[in-house]
């Protein structure tokens, strides 16, 4: 299998499952193990680019948003406005004349922005209508009693012209700050970032028809009839581009097979990618509301990274807050858990084990050792005690090689603690799909690759509706799939509490 990739228009030339025993296939100095280290190296420090850049971007807005709302208040509260006595405190709500005063103000603006989503990446235009409604909210309907009370037309007047130049200032401000941070704006679609994957004399003919002279040509990515060929490898590779060339979007040119498509829209999204495909010739003159049309040529949005923006940033600040707390409440439960393992039994106290976790890459998960040291030997005599019947799952009730110790710590989570050390890592998530085995990952199917656009989590909605009494791996991939669609902060926030009662029940445990 051969993958050529360049800029511009050229291109050059098993049973345990958290028990004791050995981590993963290969040693730490095979090609094959450096090859997925380097590929989860890539895969994370894409997400991490575009975790940054989200948040620069957000935070400029931001800050951008408050320092405008502080001046029209300071330069509004200098003009003489001749009031009665009766309209002072009215006149000074609207126009607070006091530090504290202007920066209750300021905040509680800024905040109705945020609450009205004015900073959605989703959207390239303007905002205003959002804008408008924040500064109704913030504004106005604190204020909106009184202004029936006295003074009608006068306080309606001044009323209206504070929302007024609120909405021009920030509608203004926006648009000059959109054109000075156009180059770091995760919302557009520049060619500087974007790389063309796909047919050869396409991607060729794209070039030439649709791509701005002016400005450094997009990479390119093209693939070989056989590719992905061997997965890993194949992904890795657009991991090494995407990385090198330092995109945040992919343009799809000419045909795909099935698997193909699947393979680089799910490595895309893991990559942190939204990914684009080229209309056919004979549609682009339909009046279709998905087409996109950009300098790049008419171009309809086919998939976007399962977390976008404020997301992105909402769920990081959320598992590192969470992993911390935890690690920092917990230690003394931990110590305890970790003390009576190597009371109780030979061998490590931890127990590092291969997962798969985000763009289907490799990492070491940690958990405290429940199994004999001697379990991935002994693994033949479980095997036909699967409860799933299914090798892409294992689990197995009365396995003679968990320890007694070992068999609660399972029961009560407990020995999934070290894993908060993974999340911190940017490895895990507090909530995500279960990491598998690589060896369950074999026997996957195109369509279950979507579990890998995101990063494994702690808990996840699987756990929580009983760890084990939903045994149908397609129900779990379905399960998880919805989890990963309709992501919102909420959801993590009450998978984590209907964590707690699932746990302390052990329900679902073996």
């Amino acid at each position: 299998m051969t993958t050529t990739a360049t800029r511009g228009a050229g291109r050059s030339g098993g049973a345990s499952s958290s028990g004791g025993g050995s981590g993963g296939p290969g040693t730490p100095t095979s090609p094959g193990m450096l090859v997925r280290l380097g590929g989860r190296q890539r895969v994370l420090a894409l997400q991490r680019r575009r975790f940054w850049r989200e948040l620069g971007f957000a935070g400029a807005m931001l800050a951008a948003d408050a320092l405008t709302v502080a001046v029209v208040f300071v330069v509004l509260a200098q003009l003489p406005i001749a009031a009665p006595s009766a309209q002072l405190e009215f006149v000074h709500f609207l126009l607070p004349s006091t530090p504290p005063a202007l920066l209750r103000r300021v905040t509680s603006l800024v905040f109705c922005l945020v609450a009205t989503r004015s900073y959605s990446t989703s959207s390239m235009g303007s905002q205003t209508g959002r804008i408008a409604i924040a500064i109704v909210l913030g504004v106005v309907l604190p204020r909106w009693p009184e202004l029936w009370t006295a003074s009608v037309l006068a306080r309606s007047l001044l009323l209206g012209g504070v929302v007024a130049a609120l909405l021009l200032a920030l509608v203004a401000q926006r648009r000059a700050m959109a054109g000075a941070l156009q180059s770091h704006d995760p919302r557009r679609l520049d060619q500087e970032r974007t790389i063309l994957v796909g047919v050869e004399q396409q991607i060729r003919t794209f070039l030439a028809e649709h791509i701005d002279p002016t400005l450094d040509p997009p990479a390119v990515y093209v693939l070989e009839p056989e590719w992905p060929g061997d997965q890993q490898e194949g992904w890795h590779k657009l991991y090494e581009e995407v990385h090198r060339s330092k995109s945040d979007a992919i343009i799809l040119v000419g045909p795909f097979t099935d698997e193909a498509l699947q393979n680089v829209l799910i490595a895309g999204s893991a990559a942190g990618c939204r990914v684009f495909g080229l209309r056919r010739r004979p549609l682009r003159e339909m009046n279709n509301p998905t087409l996109i049309r950009r300098g790049e040529g008419p171009i309809s949005l086919l998939s976007s990274p399962a977390l976008l923006g404020w997301q992105l940033v909402a769920k990081r600040t959320l598992d590192v807050s969470g992993a911390v707390a935890g690690l920092v409440l917990l230690s003394p439960m931990l110590a305890v858990s970790a003390l009576a393992v190597k009371l109780t039994s030979r061998g490590p106290i931890l127990f590092r084990q291969r997962r798969v976790g985000l763009g289907g890459e490799e990492f070491e998960m940690l958990k405290l050792r429940t199994m004999v040291r001697d379990a991935d030997a002994r693994a033949p005599e479980v095997l036909a005690a699967n409860v799933y019947g299914d090798p892409r799952l294992f689990k197995a009730p009365d396995d003679p090689r968990i320890t007694p110790i070992g068999r609660f710590l399972r029961r009560s989570s407990l020995d999934e603690l070290p894993q908060l050390w993974n999340v911190l890592r940017g490895e895990m998530s507090l909530v995500g799909p279960r990491p598998p085995l690589p060896r369950e990952v074999t026997r996957y199917k195109t369509r279950h690759y979507v579990r890998f656009e995101v990063l494994p989590g702690i808990t996840g909605p699987w756990q929580v509706s009983g760890r084990n009494d939903i045994t149908d791996f397609e129900a779990i991939v379905e399960l998880e799939q919805r989890y990963i669609t309709g992501w919102t902060v909420w959801r993590d926030l009450s998978l984590l509490l209907r964590t707690l009662p699932a746990v302390l029940s052990m329900r679902g445990a073996l």
